[in-house]
Parts: C-alpha cells; structure tokens; sequence
C-alpha cells in the first residue's frame, strides 16, 4: 500500500503527522468525490488522473511548486495547480470517505466557462481542459516565441519532426508536456495536383475512431449445380453505409468464386422481392430477412452467351378454402348460388360477374398465384438450354425449398367430374402439410372459377391457364343475358377467348394401370415474359428453348388431385449445410478490437468540403487526402473512443459496442512510424473512464489502479472501482467493458523524471514584484484551500440527494424530503440541462466540437 504523504504543504510538524494518521477513516486511494450535481464527468477524470503514477507523486512532494509560471496570462496564476494537488492530498490520505472537489470545478470553470453550473459535460473535453490549465501553470516558458509551422519541403521526416517539436517546446515546455504529449505525422495530398504536403503536429490525446455498427445476415448460398446442398453463412456487414458488395466480397473468399459471378437476392413470401447489384445499399435489410445468394456461370467460362432465368415455384391448386363472395362479403346460402374462384391466383371467389368487376381494383394489387417454397436463379449455356436440362436443375434446385410426395396409382380410383354442367370438383389440398391420405372434396360451390378482369388485357396472347393445366373456367355459372351482353373491356375470358375444356373421365369408367403414363412429369414448367404474361414451355428434345434474360419461369407442381397422377407438395424448411466458420460470427458482431480502432485512425480520408485544405500550389482549398500517423509516444498514452457520432442536423448517436482493448502489453509498434528505438513502446492499462446512457443523459464512472513507481506491470494499489462518492476493489477481469469511453496507458520501463524540488528563488531568481506578490497569493490559496478541506462534510454534497444528480448511478442516501434550497438547485440544473441540449443541438453549425 502507497504510504500517505510523508508532510503537510503548510507544516511538516510530526505531531500534525500524527494526528492526521488518527483521523484516517479509509486506506489511502480509496477516497471517493461527492457529485455536486452532474459532475460524474468531473469525479471520473480526476479519480483516472490521480492514478497517473508520475502526476501524483510530481504533485505530492511539492515538486510543481517550482514550476508555477505566476506570469501567464494563459494561466490561472497558479490557483489550478495548487487547487488540483490539494485535491490530490485529500485523495490519498485516507482521512474523508469523499471529498467535495467544489473549488477545483470554481477555478476550472473561471476559465472555461461552459463548466459553470450543473449541466452534464463529456469527460474527455474536461479532462483535456483541465490537463491544458495544468500545462499553462506549469509552463517553464514565461515569453512565448512566435514560431511558425514546419513544413517537410522535401526533407527527411526525421528533421523535420525533431525541428517541429523543438519548436512547439519552444512555447509549451512543462511536466504535462513531458508525460502526456506525443506527435504524429500528417500528411495531406491534393487531389488535382498530388501537391504533398507533410507537418508534425503534437497530441493530448488520441481521439480514435469505431467501426461501424455491425450486423449480422444470414446468407444462404447455391452453387451452381443443384447436386451440392446449400450453405448458410453467417456474414457481417456495416449497419449503416452498407452494400451487396460486402457479401458477396466476404462469401466470395469463402466458396472461392469471384464476386461477379455471385448474385444476391431477397425473399419475400416464397418470391424475389429484389435482386441486388453491387452497389446496392443493405441498409434497409434486417438480419430476419431472407438473403439468396447464387453462383452463376460467367460466359468467359462457357464461352458463349449464357441465360440466367429467375424460378418462383407454385402449386397448381391452391389450398385456400374460399367460403364467402370477396366483393359483397355475402357467404354461400345453397348449392345452386355457386361463388366462382378468380383463374389468376385461385384465391379469392365472387357471387358473379358484378362483383368480380366491383372488386377489381382493389383485388388487382394482390391477384398473383400462390407462391411456394423458395425461387431460385439458375444458368444455362444458350446451346445447352433444352427442356430436359431445365428441368433436371429445376428440380434439383426446388426439393431443397418443398416437400413432394407422389401417392401410388390406384386402379379402381377414376378422374371425378363435376355434378353439374360446368362445375368442376376437386379434392381439398388443405391436408398436405399434415400426410393425410384420406381428404374431403371441396363443395362444388367453391370451386368454380372466373378470370379476373385485367386492365388493358385484350386476351389476344393470353394462356393462363392453358387448356392442359388442369380445370378450366367454364361460363356456365354466369347468365345468357351477360354473355350476350358483349365483351367486357380487361376481361379477356367474358371477351370472347375460346378455351378449351379437357378430357374429362366419364362416369363409372375406371382407368387401367396399363394405361398410366409412367413418365409423367411432376411439374410444368410456363415462362413468364416482360409483360407477366405465361405460356407453358414444351419439351423439343435436343432443340435448344429460345429463352430471353427478360423473361422468367414458374414451376407448377402438379398437385390437381382430378389428373390420374399428381403429387402432394407443401413448403418446407430449407434444407441447407452450416457453414463451420460462421460459428462466431454472430458473437463477433459488434464486438471490435482496439487494433481496428487504431487502424481506423491512420487510414487515409478525404476531407469534408467545410475542412478543405488550402493548396499552397493550386491556390485554392481542395478536398485533400489525409493520413494520420504516430511518430512520438507519450510516457502516458490517452486515448478516447469516440462513441459519440454527429449524424445529422440535429441527430447524434452513441455506438455501445464492445471495443476489445488489452489490460496488459498493449504493443504500439505496428502504428508508430518514428522514434526507432530498441525497446517497442509498450503499455499497461492502469485507468479507464465508463460511460452509461446516451446523449440526452447518461453517468461516468471510473476504473484505476495506482502502478509501482518502477514498473508500470505491478500495482501498488490494485483495481478500484470509482462511482462519484463510493469507492469499491473490482477484480481486473471486470475492467474491459461495452462501456469504456477513455483509456490511460503507462509506458513500460519509460517514467518521467520529475524535476527537483527547489525554492521560488532559486528557480525565478529574477522575479518581480508582481510574481512575488502572486506567489504570496498561491500560499494564502494552500491555506484557503486546505481550510475548506477541514470543513468537507461527509456523504453527498450540499445538493443533496434532491439536487440535480446523474440519472444514472447509485441509490440515493441521505433525507428523502427535499428543501427549498435543495429544489433551488433542482430547478436550475434542470433549466441548465435544457439549455446544454439546445446549445449541443445547433452548436454543431458554428464550429466544429472538440468531443465530437
């Protein structure tokens, strides 16, 4: 354990000694700060920066005193310095359970004065206000200089580096320069006259970009014969900005087929709802959606032109039961008042004629068959294309998606034909899913059929549905006087069309086995032109079919119960291989490393138009091309997640992902372009701020560990956990979580010599009087200081538990009624937060934010 501090900065009196040792109430480090009411981003940066190794001792054993430049009107004069390592003392006594940091936040927000208040602030900008009012007291440089940024000009990156950050200590030269600054390159490159241009610029901090939010499709990928399963692949894509491209570039590694031979597809309801290009955004496709991907013959390996025809798969009767008029809504009263099924998609039925017409428009949206299954893309060479060809893939391809079960032929069973003229009876379909073998004939009533009345159809080229297909409308159903009538404009059938009726089986005739064509096929197969329009393909034998890439198929099970053979067919679940190097990709999603993050940040962008870099060559400011890269490490590395994203105008996001970052050995050497050294700049984790909620409201906290002052692997103190006013020991393991937002990392091996302790006089040994009065000035702020100290009272602040506290955080204690004063507060903080809001919404529009 860290011994506390061996002497007061007022009186080393070892009877004061002793008395502070009696008034101890906690081990040193384990000292919480009190939340004046939204200050968790507060208690959160100074809890991390008083486990900076070096900070805490430079500030314990009085060593900045000699460094305190009085005369810096950048400055505080001092008062932040002395105000922060009073703070700092209270920390690691052990004599408060939590101290009230109430004059630190007065002095800091004398300075910058959106501090003022109780409003909620970002950690990261307070920690890097607070680390620059430090650096700007402890400055050794009392006149600046005026120097000008160093620019390559064609020379060695390792000059120019030395000289830009020779000239930077030229004007900020101090203890936080030396622990915390690094430098990194940048390099610019205009994009219309490839001008470079290359500066060192020093850094704070890292502010690190994530990757995208991440979400994870499922694919599932057919190759380009039916004979091999198909496979499911789990693949990551960008939630947002995302394209077909990263598919198929991601399964095109995986089944090692080139991207452009790969088509990806979504399905809705058993038919293609779109088939992506490349380019296409995913943006709007969510990880339940059904994605098709399908390999396809390239042309360069058939050498000839190649069809590529997309199949939906159907059933030749529907299995939607149909029991009152769709128009009039009116149910079927008798057998002779017969409702008519519509011969496009068989599910809907009408009383008559009028009611079909009356229900058109709004039936004509829907009225398209019954799909089954899944559709699926297949590719054929022109010459090749025949009809056995077509079939064998069609086939292949469709009893992954269906279920088909051809019932043995019964010779005592005949073909059933209707009880009365034109009415056509067929057997229910409605038990297929479940393997029934006993089903019960659907009423005559519901079975008769009426085309629907197409707009702008003629019926000169219509086919649907051929004199083959099975039951045919008939137009008995419908009066002598609407016949007579003429023809009905969009009603091809009414209009005059011949249709043929087949064979039907008569009465009491039974077929013989013999006569049973044993090669009947279980499909048929109809394309589908541009204009939607079907004709069934026929079988020409080795003739290739003239198919277009405008045109599509549809596979029709032949499920009509009234022909001597027909199969039973219903969907099933697609049978598919799990593609084994999926497993983890589901659990990888929205899971990043910091490595990628790192990896982020130094690659190339393109600035936006509002940060143009003007080319000193061009003489105009281009949308430059800009890097990024680490030369100089700092002895203590910070680094940011930026979590926080401006989106739009006035739509900000937090990303909650879990960014991966190592406790121990974190190896830099990948990024770091500059200071080769023999030993890799290594790091340790010794401090984490947490960050709970979103933009409109949300609580820090804090997890640190105090590291040996030799070796930044051990630990003089171990892992604390630090929530405003209550201090805990957390395990190491507890650390990495989604809610990390600020790193700090301890360079291995590398501390930072502090400067030795000397008096006012031999370090300023021409001060003035003004710097003389400034330093009387700083004693009387020690005395102030620690006097406020004494009086600190214990538990929660002034506020109290009805003050405007964080939403988030631990219970409240203390009295549940609140005071005047205490409302008071409430109400300010309140209207405080508003104005924060409104000032983050439109903020955005001046200037760009520093956090952001």
């Amino acid at each position: 354990m860290v011994p506390p501090m061996p002497h007061s900065p007022v009186s080393g009196d070892s009877v004061e000694e002793d008395e502070e040792e009696e008034k101890k109430v906690c081990l040193p480090g384990f000292t919480g700060l009190v939340n004046l009411g939204n200050t968790c981003f507060m208690n959160s940066v100074i809890q991390s920066l008083s486990n900076t190794r070096e900070l805490r001792d430079f500030f314990h054993d009085r060593s900045f005193e000699a460094e305190i430049n009085y005369n810096n009107p950048l400055g505080t004069g001092g008062r932040l310095a002395i105000g922060f390592a009073v703070l700092l003392r209270a920390l690691w006594k052990g004599t408060h359970q939590a101290f009230q940091p109430s004059k630190l936040k007065a002095i800091v927000a004398s300075k910058a004065s959106q501090f003022t208040g109780y409003a909620q602030h970002d950690a990261q900008e307070f920690m890097a206000f607070l680390l620059d009012g430090l650096h700007e007291d402890l400055n050794r440089i009392q006149n600046k200089p005026y120097t000008e940024t160093v620019d390559s000009d064609g020379r060695p990156d390792e000059v120019v580096a030395e000289e830009a950050w020779q000239r930077h200590k030229m004007r900020n030269d101090s203890f936080i320069v030396d622990l915390f600054q690094g430098q990194y390159k940048s390099k610019l490159v205009c994009p219309v006259c490839a001008k470079v241009s290359i500066t060192f610029d020093p850094f704070l901090y890292l502010p690190v970009p994530l990757p995208q939010k991440q979400k994870v499709l499922p694919i599932f990928y057919f190759a380009r014969e039916p004979h091999s399963k198909p496979i499911k692949f789990l693949v990551s894509v960008s939630k947002e900005n995302s394209s077909a491209s990263e598919v198929l570039d991601s399964l095109s590694q995986s089944v090692h087929v080139k991207p452009e031979n790969l088509r990806l597809a979504e399905v809705i309801k058993n038919r293609f709802h779109r088939v992506f290009l490349p380019s296409h955004s995913l943006d709007a496709v969510s990880p339940t959606d059904v994605l098709l991907c399908f390999e396809l013959l390239s042309p360069e390996l058939a050498k000839e032109r190649v069809v590529v025809l997309e199949v939906q798969q159907r059933p030749q009767v529907p299995s939607i039961p149909i029991s009152k008029c769709a128009a009039c809504q009116r149910k079927q009263q008798s057998e002779e008042e017969k409702l008519k099924r519509c011969t496009r998609c068989y599910r809907v039925g009408y009383c008559n004629q009028f009611c079909q017409k009356t229900h058109w428009p709004d039936h004509k949206g829907l009225c398209r068959p019954e799909n089954i299954g899944y559709p699926f893309l297949v590719s054929v060479p022109a010459s090749r294309l025949t009809y056995a060809r077509l079939a064998q893939l069609l086939e292949g391809y469709a009893r992954y998606s269906v279920s088909v079960f051809q019932p043995p032929f019964q010779p005592g069973r005949m073909a059933l034909e209707s009880q009365s003229p034109g009415c056509t009876t067929l057997l229910s379909t409605s038990s297929l899913e479940a393997g029934d073998s006993e089903r019960e004939p659907i009423q005559p009533s519901e079975l008769q059929l009426v085309t629907p009345v197409a707009e702008g159809d003629t019926g000169a080229h219509r086919v649907w549905p051929p004199a083959d297909r099975g039951p045919v409308p008939s137009t008995s159903g419908l009066s002598s006087e609407m016949l007579a009538s003429g023809p009905i404009e969009g009603c091809p059938l009414l209009a005059g069309e011949r249709v043929s009726r087949p064979e039907a089986a008569v009465p009491g005739y039974q077929h013989s086995s013999e006569s049973v064509n044993t090669h009947t096929p279980q499909f048929f197969i109809y394309k589908i032109d541009a204009s939607n329009r079907e004709q069934r393909l026929e079988d020409k034998g080795e003739t290739p079919l003239e198919l277009g890439d405008d045109c599509s198929l549809a596979l029709v099970w032949r499920n009509n119960e009234r022909l001597q053979e027909f199969v039973l067919v219903a969907s099933k679940e697609l049978e598919c291989a799990e593609d084994p190097g999926s497993a983890g990709e589901a659990a990888r999603a929205g899971h990043f490393t910091l490595d990628q993050c790192l990896n982020l940040f130094t690659r190339p962008e393109v600035l936006a138009p509002e940060e143009a870099w003007y080319c000193p060559q061009c003489k105009q400011h281009r949308e430059a091309s800009k890097q990024l890269l680490l030369w100089r490490l700092p002895n203590v590395l910070i680094v940011q997640l930026k979590r926080f994203s401006f989106r739009s105008f006035i739509w900000r996001d937090k990303i909650n992902d879990l960014v991966e970052f190592p406790v121990r050995n974190l190896d830099l050497s990948k990024f770091c372009i500059g200071q080769k050294e023999e030993q890799l700049p290594s790091y340790d984790l010794y401090a984490v701020i947490n960050h709970y909620g979103g933009m409109i409201g949300g609580h820090y906290t804090a997890c640190a560990r105090l590291p040996n002052d030799r070796s930044s692997q051990r630990s003089d103190v171990g892992w604390r956990l630090f929530d405003d006013s209550t201090v805990t020991t957390v395990d190491e393991s507890q650390v990495v979580t989604r809610y990390a937002y600020v790193l700090f990392y301890r360079r291995r091996n590398s501390p930072v010599e502090r400067p030795p302790r000397a008096s006012h006089s031999e370090h300023h040994p021409d001060l003035g009087p003004a710097a003389e009065a400034a330093a009387s000035q700083a004693s009387r702020i020690w005395q102030e200081l620690e006097a406020e100290e004494e009086m600190v009272p214990e538990g929660p602040g002034p506020l109290g538990p009805w003050g405007p506290q964080d939403w988030v955080g631990p219970p409240p204690r203390g009295p549940t009624t609140p005071d005047e004063g205490c409302l008071r507060y409430f109400v300010l903080g309140t209207v405080a937060a508003l104005v924060a809001l409104v000032l983050n919404v439109f903020y955005p529009l001046v200037s760009q934010s520093r956090w952001r």
